[in-house]
């Protein structure tokens, strides 16, 4: 059942593998290092991707400054859901948010980590272009040396990491593969990078970190170590990139002690950024565990452009919006004082800005 879902998957992306593979091929002929072909490749999507990420964060911002907005609806229509929703899109189509727009960036992500799984799982097919024929060829040769297993043979065409690690470790079995025309010694790809074989996969079982192959294991879980410190780092930069600052505890206690506010979210996104918290770590832990640790190498720098992306939504769609809501609140402040007029009210910092995100005029 396995083997003809994978032809289907295969084909279907079929553009995507033949890019990424002669993408990451090209880089390894250039520059002869496997971690640093990962690294540069990953710049490249994330560079691709990096655009659209930002404009679904400023998408994100503009929902959040109709908050009120949005609040106002579920206080008049407490009971019609129906009704709510109705009002609640025509807002968005008004202020010109599609509700789709922050989807497409996670989409394509999904588009693209998938045939990156297949071919960090066998990159002489891939990455170096060996047929995949030849490819058994060689693991039923490693195979009748006793250095292939024979479900190992069976697998090559979707992983076959074993088969370059054979024929680096028998000499004579890659003399016959070369002088058979199977592979030439420029295909063969080093998956050492920094002391770390890409091409391994981390072991699940802690004593086998700390066993006989330390040398191996140790250096692999400490790649994951540090790709999930990333990747906790830029979910706290995303937390803390909202329009509004954080409530404070004292604010948040007022809130709940109000029966009106009770219900209403205030950030529309917080709901979804709870299930990337949970869902997320456990598919890369899943990946890392499970694939080779080129994958870990990719999360790795994943999440550095991530935390950069997050830095420049920050830096040129938050802090303005900050900046402007901390001027309202000193604009109210003196309002209530008596000591600013209203027409200087209406020009204030944040109903200026906000009308400026949100694509209106101002006077």
């Amino acid at each position: 059942m396995i083997t003809p879902l994978i032809s289907v998957q295969l084909g279907l992306l079929d553009p995507l593998y033949s890019l990424f593979g002669w993408l990451l091929g090209s880089l390894y002929s250039w520059l002869d290092n496997y971690g640093l072909v990962i690294i540069l490749f990953t710049v490249a999507i994330r560079l691709v991707l990096m655009p659209l990420g930002l404009r679904s964060q400023r998408g994100t911002l503009r929902q959040q400054t109709l908050q009120s907005e949005v609040n106002e609806i579920k206080r008049r229509y407490p009971k019609d859901q129906a009704r709510v929703q109705e009002l609640t899109q025509k807002l968005y189509k008004d202020n010109g948010i599609s509700m789709t727009s922050g989807c497409l960036p996670s989409l394509l992500q999904l588009a693209v980590i998938w045939p990156i799984i297949y071919i960090f799982r066998a990159p002489l097919r891939f990455i170096s272009g060996v047929d995949v024929q030849n490819i058994y060829k060689i693991a039923n040769l490693l195979q009748g040396k006793g250095l292939l297993t024979e479900a190992q043979v069976k697998n090559v065409a979707i992983m076959d990491i074993p088969v370059l690690n054979g024929l680096r470790d028998s000499g004579s079995a890659l003399q016959e593969s070369v002088s058979n025309g199977w592979i030439r010694l420029p295909e063969l790809i080093n998956t050492k990078f920094l002391g770390i074989d890409l091409g391994m996969t981390p072991a699940i079982n802690p004593l086998q970190w700390f066993g006989s192959e330390w040398r191996v294991q140790l250096p692999l879980v400490g790649l994951i170590l540090v790709t999930m410190l990333t990747y906790f780092f830029q979910m706290r930069i995303m937390r803390a990139s909202t329009a509004k600052p954080e409530k404070t505890k004292e604010e948040k206690q007022r809130e709940k002690a109000n029966p009106a506010k009770r219900g209403q979210n205030p950030d529309p996104t917080a709901g979804m950024m709870k299930s990337m918290n949970l869902v997320m770590p456990l598919i890369m832990l899943f990946t890392m565990f499970s694939m080779p640790s080129a994958m870990c190498l990719y999360w790795l720098f994943q999440n550095v452009l991530y935390i950069i992306q997050s830095w420049l939504g920050y830096k040129y769609y938050v802090k303005p919006l900050r900046f402007a809501y901390a001027e309202e609140q000193a604009v109210y402040d003196r309002s209530r004082s008596g000591k600013l007029s209203e027409d200087q009210e209406k020009k204030s910092g944040w109903s200026a800005f906000i009308s400026k995100i949100k694509g209106n005029k101002i006077d």
